[in-house]
C-alpha cells in the first residue's frame, strides 16, 4: 500500500508564502501607529504653536498708521476741540489749552454741510450742530460752514458762540454772499446779549462765576459736549439754584445726555420762574419730546 506524502512535501513552497503575509500584516498596524501625530491623540492636548519670537513682535514706536492719513505734517490742522468724551476742557475764555489734530478733508466737510443744512430745514438743529462742527473739524475757516454754525447756534439760543462765529464768518469772507446776513445777524444778536444775564446775578454772592460757569457750559452745549457742559451747569445751580437760564441748560445736558426724567424737572423748573420767558418754547418743546418716550 502507497503512503500518502505530507502536505509540507506535496506543496514545499507554501511555507515559504505564508510567512510573509504574516508578517507583513504584523507590520501595517505598527507603521500606522509610528506615522500617526501626537496631536490626534484624544488623550493628551495639541501641541501648542510655538511662540512669537522677539523678532516677530511689533516694536512699540512701530504703530500702524490708520487708513486714509497722511502722516505728513502738511494734512493736518490744528483745531479745537471735538464734541467726543474725551475732549480737552475749555478756559474761562471758552477757549481750550490743549489741540487736537485731524486730517485736512474737503470733501468730507463739504458733505458735513450738505448733511447739516438739511437737518437746519428739518429744525433737528442738535443733529445740525453736530454736522457743521465736523466740517469745520475737517475744514477749518469754512465760510458757509461757520455761518451755518451760527445760525444753529442762534436757534438753540447759544447767543455768544453764534455772535463769534458770525463774526468769524465776516472774518473769513468781509465780502461774500453772506455777508449782508451775518452783519444783521450781529446787530440782533446784540439787543439780545444785553438782555441775556443771569437774572439772579444781584442776588447771589458769587454772580461773576455764575456767569463764568453759564459762558462755558454753552461753549460746551455748542459742540454737543453734553457731559462737560453738566459739570459747568451743576457748578452754576449750586450758586444760583432760582436762575432761569441755569435749568434750562441742566434740562438741555440731561436731554443730551439721555437722563430724562431729571431733564424733564429742570424744564418745568425753567417754566415755573419764567412761564414766558425767552426759552419757554424750547422748554416745552422738550418735554414733549420726553413725554412721548416716557409718557406724562
Amino acid at each position: 500500500m502507497r503512503r500518502p506524502q505530507s502536505f509540507g512535501l506535496k506543496y514545499p513552497y507554501m511555507k515559504f508564502r505564508i510567512f510573509p503575509v504574516l508578517l507583513l500584516c504584523l507590520a501595517i498596524p505598527a507603521m500606522q501607529a509610528q506615522n500617526q501625530s501626537q496631536d490626534d491623540k484624544a488623550h493628551i492636548q495639541p501641541k501648542q504653536k510655538p511662540a512669537k519670537t522677539q523678532e516677530e513682535e511689533p516694536k512699540q514706536d512701530e504703530q500702524p498708521q490708520p487708513a486714509g492719513e497722511s502722516s505728513s505734517a502738511d494734512s493736518k490742522m490744528v483745531l479745537g476741540p471735538s464734541n467726543k468724551a474725551a475732549s480737552p476742557r475749555l478756559n474761562s475764555r471758552g477757549g481750550t489749552d490743549v489741540n487736537e489734530t485731524y486730517p485736512f478733508d474737503p470733501h468730507r466737510a463739504a458733505k458735513d454741510v450738505e448733511v447739516g443744512e438739511f437737518y437746519l430745514r428739518q429744525k433737528n438743529y442738535r443733529a445740525a450742530l453736530e454736522r457743521f462742527n465736523d466740517a469745520l473739524r475737517y475744514k477749518p475757516k469754512d465760510a458757509l460752514a461757520t455761518f451755518r454754525l451760527a445760525q444753529t447756534q442762534e436757534q438753540l439760543g447759544l447767543l455768544e458762540p453764534a455772535y463769534r462765529n458770525y463774526d468769524g464768518y465776516l472774518e473769513i469772507l468781509p465780502s461774500g454772499p453772506l455777508a449782508k446776513d451775518a452783519k444783521d445777524a450781529l446787530k440782533r444778536l446784540d439787543e439780545k446779549l444785553e438782555t441775556h444775564p443771569v437774572e439772579s446775578a444781584s442776588t447771589v454772592p458769587d454772580a461773576a462765576q455764575v456767569r463764568q460757569d453759564i459762558e462755558v457750559g454753552e461753549s460746551y452745549l455748542s459742540r454737543n459736549d453734553f457731559q462737560s457742559a453738566l459739570e459747568r451747569f451743576e457748578e452754576a445751580i449750586r450758586l444760583a439754584p432760582e436762575d432761569p437760564v441755569v435749568n434750562l441748560r441742566m434740562a438741555e445736558s440731561l436731554h443730551g445726555l439721555q437722563q430724562l426724567d431729571q431733564a424733564r424737572r429742570f424744564y418745568q423748573k425753567y417754566l415755573t420762574l419764567q412761564p414766558n420767558g425767552h426759552y419757554a418754547a424750547d422748554a416745552k418743546r422738550g418735554i414733549a419730546q420726553i413725554n412721548a418716550i416716557l409718557g406724562k
